[in-house]
């Protein structure tokens, strides 16, 4: 099984026994114009998850709303964001912000299904009540599956492409979400695996790394990448999986439900980073793990300081007694 980790941490001074941040993550002074950058292109973004949710074909008004509800109006777009930054070609950014959206309508279904009452049985979702709440359980597995259609057509059909091209992509992303990768990691967080060697980062990698690094791999086939940029641009995004899964854990421990938008509380009872090795530990391997994805970007082939603003947005989330930054506008839960 694929996976990272990080073995020697940055962020940890054995003489005073204290967690100590990278610079980069401290550095927030001079940000103004790539702010703006990227909440142009998130705004881009969201017109264009609009669009695509729009057809000219009959469907039911109430199973387009529960689509809506769970897509629209809420989110990071980190997803998306970071798939349109990886590629990073002006002449493919069409083509890359239809393939993020793709990638964005994937991750929301999944978000659906995991807040159902035989899942996580969640109430609150990007500040929203969550989708079978306020639509029924069924309409809203219905709408999952709607949504994972459809993100699966738009990349089958993303103008700028071969059809080789688009074969890949679609092989890759229909591969990372299902029994092998991210449901296989949700099977595996709701009733563990007897028999197994699984470990929670392996398990956490299922989840939420695959994903990640099936985005590299397209973003590479999208903007024809070298050999060793693809390598480095996996490394990346590997990393940046990994320490999202970790920041999920401690958020859920750490953070209140009006912080994130979302209930938290939800793995207390499951096998987790931070029920396994403490708040502690699992914030200094979230902080290694996106120190790591740093250390990749010089080797990508991308703007770094747009991607980085990303990092240090996404960081500004995290409550702690050395660094807490306000929220940017651009993560809005």
């Amino acid at each position: 099984m694929s996976g990272t980790r990080v073995r020697n941490s940055a962020t940890f001074c054995t003489t005073t026994g204290q967690m100590v941040e990278p610079q980069w993550l401290r550095t927030l002074g001079g940000q103004e114009f790539v702010a703006q950058t990227a909440g142009k292109l998130r705004s881009r973004i969201d017109d264009r998850l609009r669009t695509l949710l729009d057809t000219d074909e009959y469907a039911p008004p109430q199973l387009l709303s529960a689509m809506s509800h769970a897509l629209l109006g809420g989110g990071k777009r980190f997803r998306p964001l970071i798939f349109v930054m990886m590629v990073s070609r002006e002449d493919c950014l069409d083509a890359s912000i239809d393939i993020g959206c793709a990638v964005e309508m994937v991750h929301t279904a999944s978000l659906i299904l995991d807040d159902l009452p035989c899942m996580d049985d969640a109430e609150l979702r990007r500040d929203k009540p969550t989708t079978h709440k306020v639509f029924g359980q069924a309409t809203a597995i219905l709408a999952a599956i709607s949504l994972l259609t459809l993100g699966i057509r738009v990349l089958s059909t993303v103008h700028g492409l071969g059809d080789g091209a688009r074969a890949r992509m679609t092989a890759i992303l229909s591969h990372a979400v299902g029994h092998t990768g991210l449901a296989a990691g949700q099977e595996i967080d709701l009733r563990g695996v007897s028999g197994t060697s699984l470990d929670v980062e392996q398990k956490n990698w299922l989840k939420t790394g695959r994903l990640f690094a099936a985005m590299a791999e397209m973003a590479s086939i999208l903007s024809q990448r070298s050999v060793r940029q693809q390598a480095s641009l996996t490394e990346f995004a590997s990393h940046l999986g990994s320490a999202f899964q970790a920041l999920d854990d401690l958020m859920d421990v750490v953070a209140t439900k009006n912080a994130l938008g979302k209930d938290t509380g939800k793995d207390i009872d499951r096998e987790t980073m931070v029920t396994k090795s403490g708040e502690a530990v699992t914030r200094r391997t979230y902080i290694d793990y996106l120190h790591a994805a740093n250390l990749a970007l010089p080797h990508c082939g991308v703007e770094e300081e747009l991607i980085r603003f990303m990092l240090r947005s996404i960081h500004g989330l995290v409550p702690s007694e050395i660094h807490r930054n306000p929220v940017t506008e651009l993560v809005d839960r």
